[in-house]
């Protein structure tokens, strides 16, 4: 038995958010008004395509000028790819994102509702699997995302695991509670929280190892398929992608930023890309940073 089995009506919860089809959840109380961006009609949307566009210009100049290739990418909502197991039936959909896309992919056409946890907000380890390889394909187009899909595979180990999704908190948790999903473990990579090498020392500057109570990580692929650094501004969705990339990446070094585009860090570290890494949703707070 698992989460897919349980009748969700008989049973008792902490903390439960909307509850749709196939036991699929969605969130309904988050600050970035995920449900009501995507499906009210009358919901006022805060994003400023203006002022986007100017700060993504501007990064972009910034990082064009010191060599290093600059990606902005979005990650669809839960609610948008898994719209067909909401509790409602919308009649229209809005995003954000539509005015944006020309500047910016999220490779919506490449996922689907099994990308995404049923219990959790985020997507899974599948759906960043593929997202990966679009990545890649899109940084280095000489290679088809598909043969990247096929080398980020050659490079895992695959597992079913359960997890605890952040949409279901039970009462009484129990083991069978608990979402059967993929879970993909890397060979190859190396961790470390000293930050160092024996054989390539790698010093972490204190005022970039963590943002409040978020640590930055790093890590390093010897066998890596490209020879290119990368630095990740990164938020909680990025937890499924960094291994992934790192089959990708010689070298990561993933930040949470709070949308800062830390130009201290950029120096230090001199990536050869950087990546944003966005869930659709923070596009309605996202902050816009001019970088002169």
């Amino acid at each position: 038995m698992s989460y897919d089995d349980l009748n969700l009506n008989e049973e008792s919860f902490i903390q439960i958010h909307n509850v749709g089809l196939d036991n699929y959840l969605f969130l309904n109380n988050d600050t970035n008004y995920e449900l009501k961006q995507h499906y009210v009609e009358s919901f006022q949307n805060k994003f400023d395509e203006k002022l986007f566009r100017e700060s993504y210009n501007s990064k972009k100049e910034y990082c064009e000028e010191r060599g290093i290739q600059y990606k902005f990418y979005v990650i669809p909502d839960k609610s948008v790819i898994c719209r067909d197991y909401l509790p409602i039936n919308p009649k229209s959909l809005k995003r954000n994102y539509y005015s944006i896309q020309d500047l910016v992919p999220d490779f919506i056409d490449i996922l689907d509702p099994t990308d995404y946890y049923k219990s959790d907000s985020h997507i899974n380890y599948k759906g960043a699997l593929k997202y990966s390889a679009e990545i890649m394909h899109d940084i280095r187009g000489e290679v088809s995302s598909q043969k990247y899909l096929e080398a980020i595979k050659e490079n895992t180990v695959h597992k079913k695991i359960r997890v605890d999704g952040d949409l279901c908190k039970f009462r009484y948790p129990r083991e069978d509670q608990k979402e059967i999903v993929d879970r993909y473990e890397f060979m190859f990579l190396e961790y470390s929280n000293k930050y160092e090498y024996s054989d390539e020392p790698f010093k972490m500057p204190e005022e970039f190892a963590k943002v409040g109570k978020r640590d930055s990580f790093y890590m390093r692929n010897r066998f890596s398929l490209s020879d290119m650094n990368c630095l990740l501004f990164r938020s909680s969705a990025a937890s499924r992608f960094m291994d992934v990339l790192n089959v990708f990446f010689k070298s990561m070094f993933a930040y949470w930023d709070h949308w800062n585009f830390n130009t201290d860090l950029i120096e230090w570290y001199k990536p050869d890309v950087i990546i944003e890494l966005r869930p659709e949703r923070f596009l309605e707070n996202m902050k816009y940073e001019i970088i002169e």
